[in-house]
């Protein structure tokens, strides 16, 4: 694999950490006391999940397909639990949570992929959703194990034949294309159809009136 894994027992943050370390790095946090989830949100990280963020080089205008390969790449890893994805890469198990992803680019031509997976316990306490973990059925070395190998897969079909494989396994896991959906944006709140995948990996939502609405960011909630 094109991994170089540092492994530490806490930190603040893996993807602040992550920063400061060049492309291909895997930083790996047995805890943290600052994680964060989407818009800023507090992440609980307590011993005994897995919390890693991997430097990826940014790919230009293509950069936000990674969020897409990131959440495959998860799902992938962790298809013997019967997982399946929510727009764009929660893996939700029981149609709960159970691994969170946050990209974040930097200035220098970087992208940090920050992965949290709950393996032995999951978060109860101010949660925009229900979650879930597995249990302790695996450890949490053979977790960060199965991803990382995963993600390596991945990247290699994604820069070989495009988006086009990516989307079509995110759509063999996919949950909620097809269905009702609540679409929650910073400044408003939508309803509507799922109707599908754009190419460039956008929920298009058609609006009770019949509009179509593509959506590139926000929170998706299954009706």
């Amino acid at each position: 694999m094109r991994w170089r894994i540092r492994h530490f027992d806490r930190l603040e943050s893996t993807s602040q950490t992550a920063k400061d370390f060049p492309v291909n790095s895997v930083i790996i946090a047995d805890s943290q006391s600052g994680g964060r989830g989407r818009y800023g949100r507090t992440w609980e990280s307590p011993k005994g999940n897995l919390y890693v963020s991997v430097v990826l080089t940014d790919y230009g205008y293509q950069t936000p397909l990674l969020a897409f390969v990131v959440g495959v790449s998860v799902a992938e890893a962790l298809s013997d639990f019967d997982v399946c994805l929510k727009w764009p890469n929660d893996v939700l198990k029981d149609g709960k949570k159970l691994a969170g992803i946050l990209l974040e680019r930097t200035d220098d031509g970087r992208v940090i992929a920050g992965i949290g997976v709950n393996v032995a316990s999951h978060p109860t306490r101010n949660m925009m959703y229900e979650t879930a973990s597995l249990e302790g059925r695996i450890s949490v070395d053979e977790t960060a194990d199965r991803v990382l190998m995963s993600l390596d897969k991945m990247l290699c079909l994604f820069e070989t034949d495009g988006f086009l494989p990516i989307y079509r396994l995110w759509m063999d896991r996919a949950t909620g294309v097809g269905g009702p959906v609540t679409v929650r944006l910073p400044n408003r709140q939508m309803q509507g159809i799922f109707k599908e995948l754009s190419p460039d990996g956008a929920l298009v939502l058609e609006l009770p009136d019949k509009t179509i609405q593509k959506i590139t960011a926000g929170d998706v909630f299954l009706i």
